[in-house]
């Protein structure tokens, strides 16, 4: 009896000796890859961080839940025993494949394995909790082999001193180059041997997050970009868990979640954390070789000890496996190990290639590590790190030359495109005016450059082009842009080309100014100036020589102004001048050109025409409280990136004008000022005022401009006609002229399966311009009802000029749009616009109820729409009621067989049909139809 007593005491004891060992959970997480293309196949990984005892030991087996339905199923570790990573804890992966039924939107695969470790501070009774993680996916055709990111940091160095910041990055990479987002989560528990989603995902006890145990604030938060988990600062010692989710996403969609449950350790002890220092975020054009130095510093400790410093790097730039490494060539970093020196270094080299191209960057991980004296009490290795992000993006086309082509063109060249990209085409781009470089700002894709227009589209492989549409003595600057599908299947850009920049001289005059000098309806007066012949051959072209003035009014066709003008060529007399008279500068623009005239055979022969210029019109829009100027002229100079003058007149009808405003402008969209009153330009004296509503005040501008490289060097400034405006009190937008795209009813018609589960209206409109409105347009209101009758809703708002209205059931509604100014006044409806409905049903003479599938009942065909009702009866030759029906159109449809059920003959059937239709137009709601059917059996 006695030794029995002694046996069970002894079997009670190692019984509390295994239980206190069960428990080893620190953290973790579930990766998902898809292995077939064929199958809905994934193998799923979870990866465990334990603590080194039995427990963990035995644990050779853990439960995966995949979220669809089916039971729990058994996966084994994979090496059969788990790695020791140092600092204390072990790492444990474990493997499965399942096959999924059928695609999802998400399902959720997740792990129970008990259980945590004892005397987690900020989860009630740990040792008893289950270990919980899960990560949620997308299935779908679109996603192809995707996987969910893997976790390259693992989680070990999880060691936290009270009163110092501590760092965690999991550097998470993604195989397919998807958007990841961080964000802290909760730790979570469930049923080890049950999938019931009601027992799985439970929120671990009492679980705060790790800064709201001790009373001393600090901040726990995590960096949604880099996933950066930074505690700033632990204040009590002992063991906390948390947990944060990496969202991946996808063309703006999210796609998957993956889970980290894991552990920070917090003591008090003799040593401070390294200080790691890498280099800024940095974006290359693929081809470009990155060589940088990575260093860090050991903080000297309490007891002013300095510790050898080991710099280690992870990411997918380097080889690290065939499905999550970028392809060849390879990243490489290089550094001593436990480095003595003040400053420990290391060394990353990466030359990129066209393969690197994507449109997310890449995060490659550092982490400096101490390693103080094992001797010392307590002391614990302690780590910083960070996130370096590289972005590789298409390099730039090279090497983009101009120069004089066959005739009057200009030949450009480059070099051929160095990198091989899906759907990758050249465009083409030219300005006019002025020469300027190209400064791609960093980063930058397409084409950013103001004034530069799409000139042509070109294959890849293209390294030349003529342009044949130019005008002599302008100058024209060329750059190329490389268009592609990116990795997320997008549209791209590579960045700018250099400029190259050409002009073909001719030898006709240089128009220079077409300056307002009286304002009138009928007795207005330009100058006009332009320079002899820039380059002329007088061999060739022989004298005497003249000037034809031409003019055109607005848009119209050019006519001779006087006779000829004899003409010196000079170089003392190196330009000319006429004053037109007599014309209205008050409403019209004008367009003036000087012909040039040679002699050949004693006859005045044209030479060329130069390139018109215009006067600079100048116009006003009403504003509150001030008046709102814009200018423009047509001109073969550049009157871009160049400091214009504004003028008022100071009094009304003094005809004395003060300079009031210097405006520094850029392209021609720039050429605006807003004249509140203010005098800015105090060198002829400052004229403020109090911009009155029941006053008008009149202004002209003048704009100043110069040719490019290869002509004259020549300040031109040229003066717009006065024009006068009143500030407002209050000022709305226009309304807009709505359209709206009509049904059309034909091609449902056509629809053979008649399938209709959306309906779309189309609606387009377009702003009105108007002196008497705001023209500053931010955004547009869309009004809609389901009928005439109805009250109007706010149904969307737009900042486009179009709008998709998807209904469920009809096409029926009623809309009108309003238009919304900068300063949040709304204008009043557009005009209001209604679409009816389509409506159809129609029925056959004849089916053939035999069960094969085709016409085997009675009817509607060609997909009957927008029905609301049917009512019908169908009796037999004696006037015998067989078939009665009264309900919504779905349940329509006699199957050739009486009220019980019974066959009937084949014979002829007289039926009467009324329907309603879900239409505005009462007139046409109700139809009648009468007829004779056919049953064949």
């Amino acid at each position: 009896m006695y030794l029995k007593r002694i046996s069970l005491y002894f079997l009670f004891l190692c019984g509390l000796s295994f239980a206190a060992q069960a428990t080893h959970l620190k953290g973790g997480e579930i990766t998902v890859k898809r292995v077939s293309d064929k199958t809905l196949t994934f193998e799923f990984t979870l990866t465990t961080y334990t603590e080194n005892n039995r427990a963990n030991v035995e644990q050779n087996v853990v439960n995966f839940c995949f979220g669809d339905g089916s039971s729990i199923l058994p996966a084994r570790r994979s090496a059969g025993y788990p790695i020791n990573l140092g600092n204390g804890t072990m790492k444990n992966v474990y493997k499965i494949q399942y096959t999924y039924p059928a695609a999802s939107l998400f399902y959720k695969v997740s792990v129970a394995v008990p259980n945590r470790n004892d005397g987690v501070l900020n989860i009630t009774r740990s040792v008893d909790v289950a270990f919980y993680v899960e990560t949620i996916f997308s299935i779908n055709a679109g996603l192809g082999l995707n996987s969910t990111p893997i976790l390259l940091n693992p989680a070990v160095d999880l060691t936290a001193v009270v009163g110092q910041p501590f760092i965690h990055n999991s550097n998470a990479v993604d195989a397919e180059g998807d958007s990841l987002a961080y964000r802290l989560s909760v730790s979570r528990t469930g049923a080890e041997l049950s999938c019931d989603p009601a027992g799985r995902g439970l929120l671990a006890p009492n679980f705060k997050q790790p800064n709201e145990v001790s009373a001393t604030p600090s901040s726990f938060t995590m960096n949604a970009k880099t996933g950066d988990l930074i505690w700033k600062s632990p204040q009590e010692v002992g063991l906390y868990n948390c947990a944060f989710i990496i969202e991946e996403w996808r063309n703006g969609v999210k796609i998957s979640e993956t889970v980290r449950d894991m552990q920070i350790e917090v003591k008090d002890l003799d040593n401070r954390g390294p200080l790691l220092t890498v280099p800024a975020d940095v974006c290359v054009q693929a081809g470009t070789r990155i060589n940088q130095t990575i260093t860090a510093i050991d903080q000297v400790s309490k007891t002013g000890r300095v510790d050898p410093i080991s710099i280690t790097s992870s990411g997918n730039v380097y080889a690290i496996d065939s499905s999550y490494a970028v392809k060849p060539p390879n990243a490489t970093f290089t550094a001593a190990s436990r480095q003595t020196a003040l400053t420990a270094i290391g060394t990353f080299n990466w030359q990129t290639d066209c393969v690197h191209i994507r449109k997310e960057g890449y995060d490659v991980f550092f982490k400096a590590e101490d390693f103080p004296p094992v001797t010392s009490a307590g002391a614990s290795n302690l780590v910083d790190s960070k996130i370096w992000n590289i972005r590789v993006i298409a390099p730039a086309v090279k090497n983009v030359t101009a120069t004089a082509g066959v005739g009057t063109s200009i030949a450009l060249k480059w070099s051929t495109y160095a990198c091989s990209l899906p759907n990758a085409m050249l465009i083409l781009y030219r300005k006019q005016g002025a020469c300027d470089a190209i400064v791609n700002a960093n980063c930058a894709t397409g084409m950013t450059a103001s004034g530069y227009t799409e000139l042509t589209r070109l294959p890849i492989s293209t390294s030349s082009y003529t342009d044949n549409a130019i005008v002599k003595n302008t100058n024209y600057s060329y750059v190329v842009v490389v268009a592609f599908t990116n990795s997320k299947g997008v549209d791209d850009f590579s960045p700018m080309s250099n400029a190259a920049c050409y002009l073909i001289a001719s030898a006709s005059p240089i128009m220079t100014n077409v300056s307002v000098i009286k304002t009138s309806t009928t007795a207005g007066e330009n100058l006009v100036r332009w320079t002899r012949p820039v380059k002329l051959d007088t061999l060739q072209y022989p004298g005497p020589y003249a000037y034809q003035l031409m003019r055109a009014a607005g848009t119209g066709a050019f006519g001779a102004i006087g006779s000829p003008i004899s003409a010196s060529i000079r170089t003392a007399v190196n330009d000319t001048s006429y004053t037109d008279t007599g014309i209205n500068t008050s409403a019209v623009t004008y367009r003036y050109r000087t012909d040039f005239y040679y002699t050949l055979n004693g006859v005045r022969t044209l030479l060329e025409s130069p390139t018109p210029a215009s006067n600079v019109r100048l116009s006003t829009q009403v504003a509150i409280a001030s008046v709102k100027l814009a200018w423009a002229a047509t001109v073969p100079w550049t009157n871009e990136n160049k400091v214009h003058r504004v003028y008022r007149e100071t009094q009304r009808g003094s005809g004395i004008f003060n300079r009031i405003a210097d405006v520094p402008v850029t392209t021609a969209a720039t050429f605006k000022y807003v004249d509140s009153g203010a005098d800015t330009y105090a060198a002829d004296g400052t004229f403020s005022i109090s911009m009155k509503t029941d006053s008008s005040y009149c202004y002209y501008v003048e704009t100043l401009g110069s040719y490019g490289p290869g002509l004259p060097a020549m300040e031109l400034i040229n003066k717009s006609q006065i024009i006068c405006g009143i500030p407002q009190t209050d000022i709305f937008p226009c309304p807009p002229s709505l359209q709206l795209y009509s049904v059309d009813c034909a091609s449902l018609n056509a629809k053979a399966d008649c399938s209709f589960s959306s309906f779309t209206n189309q609606l387009t409109w377009t702003p009105t311009v108007s002196g008497v409105c705001d023209p500053d347009i931010v955004s547009y209101k869309i009004y809609y009802a389901k009928d005439p009758s109805s009250a109007y809703t706010l149904l969307a708002s737009s900042s486009t000029l179009n709008f998709s209205h998807i209904l469920q059931n009809s096409y029926r509604g009623c809309y009108y749009v309003t238009a919304v100014s900068a300063l949040g006044k709304e204008s009043t409806p557009s005009n209001k616009i209604c679409v009816e409905n389509c409506a159809s049903f129609d029925l056959p003479n004849l089916f053939s109820p035999n069960g094969d599938g085709l016409n085997d009942s009675f009817k509607p065909m060609r997909c009957p729409r927008f029905v609301s009702f049917v009512s019908a009866k169908i009796v037999d030759r004696n006037g015998q009621l067989i078939y009665q029906y009264a309900g919504p159109l779905d349940g329509f449809g006699w199957n050739g067989t009486d009220s019980n059920g019974v066959q009937m003959a084949a014979s002829s059937y007289f039926y009467t049909c009324d329907v309603v239709f879900d239409l505005f137009d009462k007139s046409a709601q109700n139809k009648s139809l009468k007829g004779w059917v056919e049953l064949v059996r």
